[in-house]
C-alpha cells in the first residue's frame, strides 16, 4: 500500500488526531478521496502520521455537531459563530504517528491536498514496513562507503 497523497491540517487538530483523541477532520466541502493518505502538520514539510479515509459526511447541523463532538472535538462556542463554515467530516480510520516525521516537496498551490514526492513516498513506506528511516540511511551510507572501497580496490 503505498500512500501518494497528503492531507494538510493545522494545530491544534493535527495533533489531537495522531494522539488517538479525533477522527473526524472537518472541512466546509465533500471530497471523493478515499483510501490510505499522509497527515501533514501544516507549515512543518512534514508528513507525520497516516490514516485510512474512510468517509465523508455531513454537512451537520450545529446539533449534530454537539452529538458528535467525541469525533471532531470543536468547542460549540466556535461552531455557534454565525460564519462556521466546517461542517463536513472527513472521517479517519487506522490513524497511526510516524515514528520519524518524513519531509515532502510542498509544490506551489497545494492549500488541502498534496501530491507527495516520491522519497517522501518511499521514506513513509519504509517506516510502515517497520524500517527506521535512520537505520535505512545507516545501511544505504554503508552500501556506498562499501561501493566506494570496491572501486578504489580495482
Amino acid at each position: 500500500m503505498l500512500i501518494t497523497k497528503g492531507l494538510i491540517i493545522d494545530e491544534p487538530w493535527i495533533s489531537k488526531i495522531i494522539n488517538g483523541g479525533k477522527d473526524w477532520e472537518m472541512r466546509s466541502r465533500s471530497s471523493r478521496i478515499r483510501g490510505p493518505i499522509g497527515l501533514i502538520r501544516k507549515g512543518s514539510l512534514q508528513i507525520v502520521g497516516v490514516a485510512n479515509m474512510t468517509n465523508v459526511s455531513g454537512p451537520y447541523d450545529n446539533e449534530a455537531l454537539i452529538d458528535n463532538t467525541e469525533h471532531h472535538t470543536i468547542p460549540s462556542e466556535m461552531f455557534d459563530e454565525p460564519d462556521y463554515k466546517w461542517r463536513h467530516a472527513w472521517e479517519l480510520a487506522d490513524i497511526k504517528p510516524l515514528a520519524e516525521p518524513v519531509r515532502y516537496v510542498h509544490k506551489n498551490g497545494a492549500v488541502i491536498w498534496v501530491e507527495l514526492d516520491d522519497e517522501a513516498v518511499d521514506g513513509i513506506a519504509r517506516q510502515l514496513n517497520g524500517e527506521s528511516t535512520s537505520s535505512y540511511l545507516a545501511e544505504e551510507t554503508a552500501v556506498k562507503i562499501e561501493t566506494v572501497v570496491t572501486l578504489e580496490n580495482t
